[in-house]
């Protein structure tokens, strides 16, 4: 049986065309395939299976889309899945740890990756931590500064962390507190209202 975990409620969730939902089995072979085309360095199916069956300290979940695709002027390119993003998370005693973030490079620039590490930071708060952490390649610009937005900060080093051989910064919010979390909450609105008007510009996503 698939353990259950308490999810903060999606804002908005019967007036966007997306959703984000906690992963189930039956997400591991997209989830797999999304994770081969972003990075490098992807996951075993091992893993995410452990992950949403047996560790009860995590929490993963999957960014869909829900409405049909036309209505939202989506690109001519044909879709295979509806599934666009994921993210996973754990807590261990009052530390948070972000372990994967992902979304699918025709979707990029939207929003939809700064949406998932929201949902994941504020998940991490529901789960009682107190600090989270993650991990980022040193040339993954793009990423840090997203990260950055958010207060983390660089507290280390691991040596040749990736398969390839490149060195992972250790980065860290050192304190989740009420200020955090209300700065969370007005960021998301923000966030979804952009997404929505991009969404929403016609000839926008014909471009990506």
């Amino acid at each position: 049986m698939v353990k259950q975990v308490k999810m903060l409620e999606q804002q908005g969730k019967d007036t966007y065309p997306y959703r984000i939902r906690q992963m189930e089995p039956h997400d591991i072979h997209t989830v797999m395939m999304l994770d081969r085309l972003v990075f490098a360095d992807p996951w075993p199916e091992s893993a995410y299976t452990q992950e949403i069956y047996f560790n009860p300290l995590a929490y993963y979940f999957v960014l869909e889309l829900t409405h049909p695709l036309q209505h939202w002027r989506w690109p001519w390119k044909p879709r295979s899945t509806t599934l666009i993003g994921f993210a996973g998370m754990r807590v261990e005693q009052t530390r948070g740890h972000i372990s994967t973030l992902a979304v699918h490079q025709d979707w990029r620039g939207m929003g939809f990756g700064e949406l998932l590490l929201i949902s994941a930071l504020q998940q991490t708060m529901t789960m009682k931590a107190s600090a989270v952490m993650l991990e980022v390649r040193p040339t993954n610009a793009t990423a840090r500064n997203l990260y950055a937005k958010y207060h983390f900060i660089p507290i280390g080093r691991h040596t040749r962390y990736y398969q390839d051989g490149e060195d992972a910064l250790l980065l860290e919010v050192p304190r989740l507190d009420a200020s955090y979390a209300q700065q969370l909450q007005e960021r998301r609105q923000m966030v979804e209202k952009r997404i929505q008007e991009r969404l929403n510009t016609p000839g926008l996503l014909s471009h990506q």
